[in-house]
């Protein structure tokens, strides 16, 4: 019996180790990847733009096609072999083949392949400039879960203490040592701890739900976050030290750089328009007519073929009137396009240095919170031994502990806050989110 007792309980275990799941930031990223639909929309984006390239090249390629057709004659008409005019119901039918491939467009075409290559590597970078959006949201959804975890399990612990306390005042009034006063005001303690764990359990579900609907997954409440890797603080540069480099390197930057070329392109492509065009053309044919008195199909084609090649040059003479309003409209939109690439770079200098102060700040914050979190750790040590003793009062000892809890969920705070900005500054400083 005792045997079967153990196999159960070891299998209970496996059962309970493969139910529990657990995901890493890595795991996070590559959910990000396959389900964020932000990310997906970029990428969705960057498709069509290389359709468009593809539709633009095609137009330098030669066009060949084929016809035929069958037509019904009646009246009086021509024959096509004797010129005589005749009047009678008969059907011809035709083959044919033509081809064109355009010699010289003015550079049309060339200028509009440099412009849509442009706008596809444009996307490309912005494809780029959303994931690493998206994996800013992911970091701090990320490390809050982790930080609100740390908190309910900090605040879960000052419940159990609470208990602890109450357990031990409830001896000592049975023993008749304290007053029933204190036990009440210990009882209260304990209530206040369990409105602060409740409390702390609600943001941490809140922060779990905000990281699932960021990773696109319904939330699992068997799902457990892997704590951050201990990692060597990066040696971190001068603001304006890491935004000369972000500037050369950011896809946001490089995404917009070439948007604003891409304009340069498109007026070129316009203002082609106004070249003169040369086209070749050529076509290779054979009919066939019942009304002809030699009744062999494929004779009456042998005796039909005809071809012809043709070149053909085409010179616009007012075409400026057209294309003069659609050059100034681009022009409009390269200004427009040249300012929100000002607004970009300005966006990302303003980035660095919020995150770069945040740095400092929240190293000074874990700091202090350190050295407070170890001055109240003594002071409630010497408090619960007093209260123990019976030497100190009970608003002396929940004071101490309420004073200790908010520092050790300062010092919560601080610490996740201040690995929170390691990344998002190391990730401006090196470009990768995985350094």
């Amino acid at each position: 019996m005792q045997k079967m007792l153990k196999i159960f309980f070891f299998l209970a275990i496996i059962a309970e180790a493969e139910a529990q799941k657990t995901l890493t930031l890595r795991d996070c990223v590559a959910l990000l990847t396959k389900n964020n639909l932000t990310y997906r929309d970029s990428r969705l984006q960057t498709e069509s733009a290389t359709a468009q390239l593809q539709q633009t090249q095609s137009q330098r390629l030669p066009q060949l096609g084929f016809g035929a057709g069958q037509n019904l004659n009646f009246g009086r008409s021509i024959d096509r072999f004797t010129n005589n005019y005749i009047d009678e119901i008969y059907s011809t039918n035709f083959v044919g083949i033509n081809t064109q491939v355009p010699v010289f467009q003015g550079f049309q075409i060339q200028h509009q392949v440099q412009q849509n290559t442009s706008l596809r590597d444009a996307t490309l970078k912005n494809q780029e400039a959303i994931f690493n959006q998206q994996i800013v949201l992911l970091l701090q959804g990320y490390v809050s879960v982790l930080a609100n975890k740390a908190l309910h399990d900090a605040a879960q612990q000052q419940v159990l203490s609470s208990k602890l306390q109450v357990e031990r005042v409830e001896k000592q009034v049975a023993a008749g040592t304290v007053g029933q006063n204190m036990l009440f005001e210990i009882k209260a303690q304990l209530a206040n701890d369990q409105f602060e764990e409740v409390t702390a359990r609600n943001s941490y579900l809140q922060a779990r739900l905000r990281l699932f609907q960021i990773i696109n997954i319904l939330p699992d409440d068997a799902v457990e976050f892997e704590a951050l890797p201990a990692q060597t603080p990066p040696n971190i540069a001068s603001a304006e030290s890491i935004y000369e480099d972000a500037i050369k390197t950011f896809p946001e930057i490089k995404s917009g750089e070439l948007r604003l070329q891409s304009f340069g392109s498109q007026i070129k492509a316009i203002k082609a328009a106004n070249l003169p065009s040369l086209n070749l053309s050529g076509n290779f044919g054979a009919f066939y007519a019942s009304s002809n008195p030699e009744p062999s199909y494929f004779t009456q084609l042998d005796g039909t073929r005809n071809g012809s090649l043709s070149l053909a040059l085409y010179i616009p003479i007012m075409g400026q009137w057209q294309t003069r309003p659609r050059v100034a409209a681009a022009k409009a939109q390269q200004r427009l396009s040249a300012n929100q690439l000002d607004i970009t770079k300005q966006q990302l200098r303003q980035n660095i240095d919020q995150n770069s102060l945040q740095l400092a700040t929240t190293a000074d914050r874990l700091r202090a919170a350190q050295s407070q979190t170890e001055s109240l750790e003594a002071n409630f040590g010497a408090a619960e031994s007093h209260l123990n003793a019976g030497m100190a009062s009970i608003f002396e000892y929940t004071l101490a502990k309420a004073n200790l809890a908010r520092a050790q969920a300062n010092l919560i705070r601080a610490r996740y806050e201040y690995a929170l900005q390691q990344r998002i500054v190391g990730f401006y400083q090196n470009g990768t989110w995985d350094f």
